[in-house]
């Protein structure tokens, strides 16, 4: 009876929690059709709700992390006389991430509902008998799949491919070279929208730069896979369950039907960014704002269109339960470092940081270049988050004193979290491979993909610096 009793009272603060989230992107959602200092106050303060209700779940480290933040956000305001204003203005200037983090996952529910995972489990498996066309392929599903389905790809595709028995060092290879090249350019991904945000470059300004560095990572670690696989004996490598002779089990037919899907798929895909990057153009709204709108007007609008409203009501649920709950890091994080970054604006230890940042590029560009990717492999390897980090660093990046665009320092800031996203064993893409694979992250990471991330950081830093 108790067990009972305890059950029901989590289920219930689990129910609890996710709408007090939800509610809070939705009041962010009407914040930008308002103009009223009262709101700000207002939505300020269920900002705080709602980072005390998720701070006991979280991780220890990003507890730890988010609880220094809020706290030295909130005394560097009272410091600087500005102990409201200024609270209020550092909670909010990071809730457009923070939604767009919580209610991109919402995309998923079309791509479930409408059955293109069997399709793409179709195809995966048909390319399956020979490993490079596998690894190929599994990276530029990643690469495709990854701007819109963020990590839930990784986890997608591990379920359809986890009968093949491939040995993890080569699924580790393949998901973080496939999805460390989404980071670059993806305006779906959290660290784009918070560099560009931060910069105020304009998404379009950014995507040419941005999606040239990511094809460059993705065939990058494809050309490697094949010199690794060429090294390794037979012995050494477990092949997939699909042979050559199994390839007549896939009939024209059913290649037909299953073609039909993928091309949907990709007009899908191609639909929800193609609306977000229009409406970009003709509202001049913010491009997180657009995204989280889309996220959520997108999936209601297609079932309603397909008929499937009870599916999808069905799905919403799952979604309020289990993804939203499970974002309890991310929120304390955003919450407490846009309050600490916003604060830590126009202090003596800001003012240090630029004039060290503007001496460095004096000297050489490339050494700019060198120490900003360093710093940030570094901190976030012995576990700073990378959010921290670039946080810290980014409002104090002026292009016109480094003598360079605000696009070229946008991408060497995506290189740098691209890169530490595989590195650091505490990060979340890092953190996912290895508990899918049952490995540590620091063999998923540095000695899997070491080789990958030091002749990347070599022709990242390369292409940034040629384009400056």
């Amino acid at each position: 009876m108790l067990e009972t009793r305890l059950m029901l009272r989590a289920k219930e603060n689990i129910q609890v929690k996710s709408l007090l989230i939800l509610a809070m992107c939705l009041l962010y959602i009407l914040h930008n059709f308002t103009h009223s200092n009262i709101f700000d106050y207002f939505l300020a303060s269920f900002t705080i709700v709602v980072f005390l209700s998720n701070l006991k779940q979280a991780e220890p480290l990003p507890r730890y992390f988010s609880i220094c933040m809020f706290m030295l956000g909130f005394f560097i305001n009272v410091y600087k006389g500005a102990a409201i204003e200024g609270t209020v203005k550092g909670l909010l200037s990071y809730l457009p991430l923070l939604s767009l983090i919580i209610l991109v996952p919402l995309l998923t529910i079309p791509m479930k509902l409408g059955g293109y995972l069997h399709s793409i489990q179709f195809f995966v498996e048909k390319l399956a008998y020979q490993l490079r066309k596998l690894f190929g392929s599994i990276s530029i599903l990643l690469f495709c799949l990854g701007p819109v389905l963020n990590l839930g790809t990784i986890r997608i595709l591990h379920e359809l491919i986890g009968s093949f028995k491939l040995a993890p060092e080569i699924l580790a290879k393949s998901y973080l070279v496939g999805f460390s090249s989404v980071i670059l350019w993806s305006p779906y991904y959290a660290s784009v929208a918070l560099v560009l945000y931060q910069l105020k470059v304009p998404i379009l300004h950014y995507i040419p730069l941005g999606f040239t560095l990511a094809i460059i990572q993705l065939v990058t670690g494809n050309l490697l896979f094949w010199i690794w696989l060429k090294r390794r004996k037979d012995s050494q490598v477990i092949r997939p369950f699909v042979t050559p002779s199994e390839e007549q089990y896939f009939d024209v037919q059913q290649d037909k039907s299953h073609k039909r899907k993928m091309l949907n798929l990709a007009g899908l895909f191609s639909l929800i960014i193609g609306m977000t990057f229009l409406l970009e153009f003709l509202t001049k709204w913010s491009m997180l704002f657009l995204v989280s709108l889309v996220s959520i007007t997108f999936p209601v609008l297609w079932a309603v269109a397909k008929g499937k409203w009870r599916d999808f009501t069905e799905q919403f649920v799952i979604f309020k339960n289990t993804s939203v709950v499970n974002m309890k890091n991310e929120i304390v994080l955003f919450i407490s470092a846009g309050l600490f970054s916003k604060a830590l604006i126009g202090t003596a230890a800001a003012d240090s940081i630029k004039l060290f940042l503007t001496h460095t590029a004096s000297i050489s560009f490339l050494l700019f270049i060198l120490v900003v990717a360093g710093t940030i492999l570094v901190l976030t390897f012995i576990g700073v988050h990378q959010l921290v980090v670039v946080s810290a660093l980014v409002t104090q990046m002026d292009a016109n004193m480094l003598g360079t665009r605000p696009e070229v320092l946008a991408l060497l800031l995506m290189l740098s979290w691209s890169l530490s996203s595989v590195l650091s064993p505490i990060n979340p893409i890092n953190l996912l491979v290895s508990r899918l694979l049952g490995k540590s992250s620091l063999s998923v990471g540095l000695r899997w993909n070491g080789v990958f991330l030091l002749i990347m950081l070599i022709i990242g830093s390369t292409f940034v610096y040629l384009i400056h």
